[in-house]
């Protein structure tokens, strides 16, 4: 039998499932996939959201500067290394987050959101304390301080290791999917979103984008490649990397968790 891998060990550790089911299951989630989603509520959400993926650019390039890619020709295998294809998962990554910026402003326009609207700041997201200028929440910003210290130096922390950034990458996009398949999954058979509160916004191009088979495809290969580079770490016990990721995946889950605005 094959020993598990640190994903495996994450996703099946009993002590987070609540955790895991708050941070992907939230009742704003739920409004999203029914379409009832105030559109205020989604300005506020989306504007946040779009400050953690211009942080999430630079986790990026932090992540790119931690790749050591083989020195040494070896025939055909060089550019099929391993190295090299975490080189490659991390330029879709990045060219996915761009890509997502492109959205945001093309969907602002085209359903009248807006993308600097005052929110929360102060006590996670919780919607009635509102802010006068426009700027991560609290929330936001322990999101944005975490991906900073993945940044290239000398801006970054040089003990965060190209693993840990693995297993970030690999958490943020997994509870990212999850979250939106559970959105779209409580539209209860309605594909009408014509009378939608945000005017098919969400049901119609963000849930989708984040929901595709594109995605799904992207997400394991974050989980592949963090697997098999996690597996070369001969120097660290599995004790010591497992324990490592679940710090990492236990913050992200107690961020998201948070990250979803408080509707009820």
């Amino acid at each position: 039998m094959s020993k598990p891998t640190v994903s495996d060990f994450l996703l099946s550790n009993p002590e987070i499932s609540d955790l895991y089911q708050r941070a992907t299951q939230s009742d704003f989630l739920s409004l999203a996939g029914q379409g009832q989603l105030p559109p205020d509520i989604l300005s506020q959400w989306l504007s946040q959201d779009r400050l953690y993926a211009q942080a999430y650019v630079r986790f990026a390039g932090g992540l790119i500067s931690r790749v050591q890619l083989p020195t040494r020709l070896n025939d055909r295998e060089t550019t099929k290394s391993l190295e090299w294809r975490i080189l490659t998962l991390i330029q879709t990554a990045l060219a996915g987050v761009t890509r997502e910026l492109q959205l945001f402003e093309e969907a602002a326009k085209k359903y009248g959101l807006d993308l600097e609207a005052l929110g929360p700041v102060a006590e996670g997201n919780n919607l009635s304390n509102k802010s006068t200028v426009f700027g991560p929440n609290k929330v936001t910003q322990d999101y944005i301080n975490l991906f900073d210290s993945f940044a290239a130096q000398p801006r970054g922390d040089a003990s965060k290791t190209l693993l840990d950034g693995l297993v970030l990458l690999w958490t943020t996009e997994k509870v990212y999917l999850d979250s939106w398949t559970y959105a779209k999954q409580q539209a209860s058979g309605n594909t009408d979103s014509k009378a939608d509160l945000d005017g098919g916004a969400l049901r119609k191009e963000f849930i989708p984008n984040w929901t595709s088979e594109e995605f799904v495809a992207f997400v394991d290969e974050c989980r592949e490649c963090l697997d098999a580079y996690a597996a070369t770490q001969a120097e660290d016990t599995e004790e010591v990397i497992a324990t490592g990721s679940m710090v990492l995946y236990k913050k992200v889950l107690v961020l998201e968790e948070s990250f979803w605005p408080m509707v009820a």
